[in-house]
């Protein structure tokens, strides 16, 4: 890793998170990440109708994270987003009601209510839907499985489990509201499900072990095990601030920027010297064109097409880890 100034290092100490901030090393590298995810973002809805956890649920995370903290975010782009996220399955919602036509399943149904959910979407017959999908597809030891093996984005049963709790407590009925008794009960039966599953199942990789943190939030576990699991975490950082999808891999922005917003999700306060660290390796690892660049180490399912991102074959996990790696800076400047 390239050596940091003086400057730099000294910029990091100060919280650095809004377009206003005077840690411009970390403001620059959040515009340039934002510009490159919108780009992609945009060429992707030429070149596809379907909802994708990479482009549309990363774009509508860091877009509206941006524009809460005084970045310049054109609402017309990040609304878009949320349209085309919508329309995947506004037409298609007694299916996907019934736990069918989401090709993705559990977990596109989850990230597409938890992109949502920070797009600032409200309830309706659409968000329904879906939570109506994640219970008709939970299994019966309340685990919400993958479709497909394609890690580290898709495949763990803990990321689903962190989004579907979430999506469940977000998107569910109000309490107040009339003639939902029984979708009520049904929802608490499966969050008490899931949660349970929680309790009693080990994560193995990182990105377990980052979406069995945010799961353990999003369950109101016990503080002493979401502390143990943030613990966890933090001893697995690399001497150069980052960290790995496995341990005989090297850290990249993926795993360091889905670590690093789930500590943050868990109360890691924002001058925790491991944090500081991490944003040191985010900034000193993003290319010029503004994105972060992480090999896959997935099979492919689906014939390959060319969004004009960075990375060739690897354009897609780049893109969802130039994703994270913003939130990540924007979540430890907050």
């Amino acid at each position: 890793m390239r050596t940091l100034s003086v400057s730099l290092v000294l910029s990091l100490l100060i919280p650095a998170g809004r377009a206003d901030s005077p840690a411009d090393p970390v403001k620059t590298a959040i515009e340039k990440g934002l510009s490159r995810i919108e780009q992609g973002a945009g060429n992707y809805l030429k070149n596809r109708q379907c909802f994708s956890c990479h482009h549309q649920a990363m774009a509508i995370l860091t877009m509206a994270a941006a524009k809460q903290r005084g970045f310049t975010v054109e609402p017309e782009k990040l609304q878009q987003q949320i349209d085309f996220t919508l329309n995947t399955f506004k037409h298609k919602r007694v299916e996907v009601s019934q736990g069918r036509a989401v090709p993705g399943a559990n977990t596109m149904a989850a990230y597409a209510l938890f992109a949502l959910e920070a797009g600032g979407y409200p309830r309706d017959e659409t968000t329904a839907a879906l939570v109506q999908f994640l219970l008709a597809r939970q299994k019966a030891d309340g685990s919400w499985p993958a479709l497909s093996q394609r890690p580290p984005s898709e495949g763990s049963p803990f990321t689903n489990a962190a989004l579907a709790l979430r999506a469940l407590r977000a998107y569910g009925p109000a309490r107040d509201a009339e003639g939902v008794d029984e979708l009520r009960e049904r929802i608490d039966k499966a969050f008490g499900k899931g949660r349970d599953w929680l309790l009693k199942s080990k994560p193995g990789s990182t990105e377990d072990r980052a979406f069995h943190l945010r799961a353990l939030v999003n369950a109101d576990a016990d503080a002493a095990l979401i502390e143990a699991a943030r613990e966890t975490l933090l001893k697995e950082q690399r001497a150069d601030g980052s960290w790995a999808q496995l341990p005989d891999l090297a850290g990249d922005a993926y795993a360091t920027g889905i670590v690093l917003t789930a500590l943050r999700t868990a109360g890691l306060a924002t001058d925790h010297e491991a944090g500081k660290r991490a944003m040191k390796f985010l900034l000193a690892t993003q290319k010029a064109d503004g994105s972060w660049l992480v090999e896959t180490r997935s099979r492919p399912v689906q014939t390959f097409f060319d969004n004009g991102d960075p990375g060739g074959k690897s354009q897609f996990i780049s893109f969802a880890a130039t994703g994270w790696a913003v939130l990540a800076l924007l979540e430890m400047g907050n």
